[in-house]
């Protein structure tokens, strides 16, 4: 069974010459960040941004799309 969820990945550049990275933040300090490379994330040019983030069980998350900011955000 598939899970969907909305979530903010922020990115991580250490420099200009180094690729960025993408990682969503636990809800929790106990939980590791989940990262993801730049080729699973469409790009964009924020230090943030939203996306519909899809789970299959044994597989990890994977970006969907990028979608607006929620409304329970604003």
């Amino acid at each position: 069974m598939l899970e969907r969820r909305i979530a903010k990945l922020e990115r991580l550049k250490i420099s200009d010459d180094c690729t960025a990275r993408f990682f969503i933040r636990p809800g929790s300090r106990s939980r590791p960040w989940i990262w993801f490379e730049p080729d699973q994330v469409q790009p964009f040019e924020e230090e943030s941004g939203w996306f519909e983030l899809e789970r299959e069980r044994g597989r990890g998350w994977r970006v969907l799309r990028r979608v607006p900011k929620p409304a329970w955000e604003r």
